[in-house]
């Protein structure tokens, strides 16, 4: 009976070994990037900026347009953009504080804002939901991305996996006058 109980564990150890080989082999695909202990409230009083961007149906260049949104600890920026390239045609700049932005970071992180499917696959927003609106949630860090994830206002889609609608609206609220802002922008 020693035996057979010995033999059962060996056998569960090299199952759970070879399950873990996998996951090493092969990645998690839904791989966090901060560390499990990391909130994004260690972003509060550094340069790094949360970004919201919706982007509007696809259409002809001259018609398509974005509004880009960034949070940072010394202030807040909103931009509308023509086209598919960065052409600004409206900015705006809001000073804000390290207390606020630390309380805005514990906002979005409790609702999901990093959590997201890390595929490569998944990377590229570009041709999803053509008629709607593709919404995308950066870190940004200068000129380094350390997090893009993307979802649609067509449904499911997308590699973002926090809770979409609550963050836009608090991307909304850090822009004083955002309606006033956005009124006659056709996304």
């Amino acid at each position: 009976m020693r035996y057979f109980i010995g033999f059962l564990i060996v056998v569960g150890l090299i199952i759970l070994g070879i399950i873990l080989f996998i996951r090493l082999l092969f990645g998690g695909g839904e791989q966090p990037q901060l560390k499990d202990t990391e909130a994004l409230t260690a972003y509060a009083r550094t340069s790094t900026v949360m970004q919201l961007e919706i982007a509007g149906k696809i259409n002809a260049d001259q018609d398509h347009r974005r509004i880009q949104i960034d949070v940072g600890d010394s202030g807040n920026e909103i931009r509308i953009l023509k086209g598919y390239g960065n052409e600004v045609i409206r900015r705006e700049n809001f000073h804000s504080t390290s207390e606020a932005y630390a309380s805005f970071l514990r906002a979005i992180d409790l609702l999901g804002y990093t959590k997201g499917n890390t595929d490569e696959s998944m990377a590229d927003e570009r041709g999803y939901c053509p008629s709607g609106r593709r919404y995308v949630f950066s870190i940004v860090d200068g000129a380094e991305t350390k997090q893009r994830f993307w979802s649609t206002s067509c449904g499911r889609e997308g590699s973002f996996q926090g809770e979409t609608n609550n963050i836009i609206q608090l991307f909304e609220a850090q822009i004083p006058g955002y309606n006033e802002i956005t009124n006659g922008v056709q996304l």
